[in-house]
């Protein structure tokens, strides 16, 4: 019975130093390890430098892969969740712009940027091989007025002069399409009603670029009388990448400005009804474009 005792005894005490030993004389460190072993806030300081570096370089694949590391299903929507929660506490705008930016940017096909991919290789061909022939008939149309004219000088600046404007002038086409796009200001195309009892008086806003795609990573000022606030299109790419919403108060009147233009003001929270007759406060969808 002692005999028992005294081994039950060791067992404990065994136990109870090893734990000792384990979790407060000798603790484990890690140094080295992979992302997906770190704390949920560790992840998200994570995210945040994989989207500045991709703000800083745009390689989309080195940040797909650098994400990868995280072992999560679905990194574009965890970036969208980590910039709506960065937003709400007050995180610097550079870091939930370069989270929504990417989150935009996995949010799109992956088959869209494969063909990007493979264009660029064909284009120095084409750019090479374009020029050689319509230099080569520019001297043999220059050349049969030569013969009836005076002298050889005349077919020297025809023959260069003529070849220039071409090439200049696809330059100037493709230079202002982005610069204006870029700074264009918004214009208010559509302004409807939204009602749903679920989602109360939302501002649903979505934001399109002279050809009718979704812009992303767009500030919008909304302003009422008792504060302003910011918010940034792209964060929600599981609805539209130019999309961003807002929840008015029904005793608030408001004022949003997309970007750049004239704000578009007296906005109220609208009154909506259910097949039953039962009343509710609904909202506004608007579709803002650039001319």
């Amino acid at each position: 019975m002692k005999r028992s005792f005294f081994l039950l005894t060791g067992l404990l005490l065994g136990i109870a130093l090893g734990l000792l030993c384990a979790w407060v004389l000798c603790p484990v460190q890690y140094t080295v390890t992979t992302p997906d072993a770190l704390r949920s806030d560790f992840k998200d300081v994570y995210r945040s430098l994989v989207a500045r570096a991709y703000a800083y370089d745009h390689n989309l694949p080195r940040a797909r892969a650098r994400l990868a590391l995280l072992g999560e299903d679905t990194p574009a929507d965890m970036l969208a969740v980590q910039a709506q929660r960065a937003l709400a506490v007050g995180r610097p705008l550079e870091e939930v712009r370069a989270l929504g930016a990417l989150a935009a940017a996995l949010g799109e096909a992956p088959a869209a940027q494969q063909p990007a991919a493979t264009v660029m290789p064909t284009l120095p061909p084409a750019a090479t091989d374009t020029p050689r022939p319509t230099l080569a008939p520019t001297p043999t149309a220059t050349a049969v007025p030569a013969s009836t004219g005076t002298p050889a000088a005349a077919t020297a600046t025809p023959a260069g002069f003529p070849t220039l404007p071409p090439t200049p002038t696809p330059l100037p086409t493709r230079t202002p399409q982005p610069v204006a796009t870029v700074g264009a200001p918004f214009v208010l195309r559509s302004q409807e009603v939204f009602c749903d009892p679920e989602a109360g008086p939302l501002l649903r806003i979505f934001l399109r670029d002279a050809e009718g795609n979704p812009l992303p990573g767009v500030e919008i000022a909304i302003h009422w009388l008792g504060g302003d606030e910011q918010i940034f299109t792209g964060l929600q790419p599981d609805i539209d990448l130019g999309y961003a919403d807002f929840l008015m108060s029904p005793d608030e009147v408001y004022q949003v400005r997309p970007g750049y233009g004239a704000a578009l003001t007296g906005l109220r929270a609208r009154e909506c009804e259910t097949e039953d007759g039962e009343r509710y406060w609904g909202g506004w969808t608007l579709t803002f474009v650039q001319p």
